[in-house]
């Protein structure tokens, strides 16, 4: 157990003076009653009966002092629930080059497989939709929690075309993202914390200049509070007009607050994707019992000022004047 308040504990050391404080108070009142009054004319002073219920009513009442200072500190335990992550955006090149072998059997088939297997390990109730580009980004399959969806999306993705609109496959996943909800008003402040994710699987440059730069995409995306995280297939040099496609697919991840890197082989794309899988796994998180203390509190209060309500002398019967 933790206590997420714990400054609150120190209170607890009152609890002692408290309780002889009490216990004085309930000396001085024996003392009083047997200094002014005389036991063979009258009984001052309560029962030992009466004497057992307040001293159990003052023990009880102390109790439920100390559990409200234990509720103040906010306990809290550790909770193994999966905690839901949102909804994810896996988006995939089908650019012509990645026909290519490097990656067995080849980059999109390697691609594609890593991305199941990222489907299979996500929480169920992550949502995952997917993206597709080349010369323009088409999205296959809105976020979704239904696998079995995720797996005939990704296996149907046979065809290739020219061309790499990389700008525009992030902007495409942003309105998907954000058609289902998934993107909110605000942005979160630490992106971790996003609801939202768009994962890119690519092995080129940016070659649509007519579209969204990668650099406009990428500042979108970190206004809206989603991070992007960028896998580079193979390690092609890219266009020579355009920077180095790790530096853009970096520059890209930096800017978000997401992470990059590079596969370079089927075995490396595989431990990539165990990786980035973390990301929606389920995590420990505290689940607080500051109500549950404060409830039997409560209850303590009511069973001390029932025992209180035991201690009261009982009233004598009067009988009534017999006549002859």
């Amino acid at each position: 157990m933790t206590f997420q308040s714990p400054g609150w504990l120190w209170a607890l050391v009152l609890i002692v003076p408290l309780a002889m404080a009490l216990g004085a108070w309930s000396r001085a009142g024996r003392r009083a009653g047997e200094r002014w009054s005389d036991p063979a004319v009258m009984a001052v002073g309560p029962s030992r009966r009466a004497r057992g219920f307040r001293t159990a009513a003052a023990a009880v009442a102390l109790l439920a002092v100390a559990g409200g200072v234990v509720a103040m500190a906010r306990p809290s335990v550790q909770d193994s629930a999966s905690e839901d992550r949102g909804s994810v955006m896996i988006t995939l090149d089908v650019s012509e080059s990645m026909t290519k072998t490097d990656l067995q059997p080849t980059r999109l088939a390697s691609a594609i497989d890593a991305a199941e297997r990222f489907a299979d390990a996500a929480p169920e109730d992550t949502r995952i939709g997917v993206t597709t580009f080349a010369d323009r980004a088409t999205v296959i399959l809105p976020p979704t929690s239904d696998r079995a969806a995720v797996h005939r999306a990704l296996q149907g993705i046979t065809e290739t075309r020219v061309g790499t609109a990389l700008g525009a496959a992030v902007t495409t996943s942003l309105a998907a993202l954000d058609s289902v909800g998934a993107i909110g008003d605000t942005a979160p402040a630490d992106p971790s914390d996003s609801a939202a994710r768009i994962l890119v699987l690519t092995d080129g440059a940016n070659s649509i200049r007519r579209a969204t730069t990668p650099q406009e995409a990428a500042e979108r995306a970190a206004e809206r509070g989603v991070p992007i995280y960028t896998i580079l297939l193979g390690d092609d040099p890219g266009r020579p007009d355009q920077p180095l496609p790790a530096e853009t697919l970096s520059a890209m991840a930096t800017r978000t607050g997401g992470l990059f890197a590079q596969s370079t082989s089927t075995t490396d794309l595989q431990a990539v994707f165990s990786d980035i899988g973390s990301i929606v796994a389920p995590v420990p998180r505290l689940r607080e019992l500051t109500v549950w203390v404060a409830a039997i509190s409560l209850a303590l209060l009511g069973v001390a000022a029932l025992l209180a309500g035991l201690a009261r002398p009982r009233r004598p019967r009067l009988g009534g004047a017999r006549t002859a």
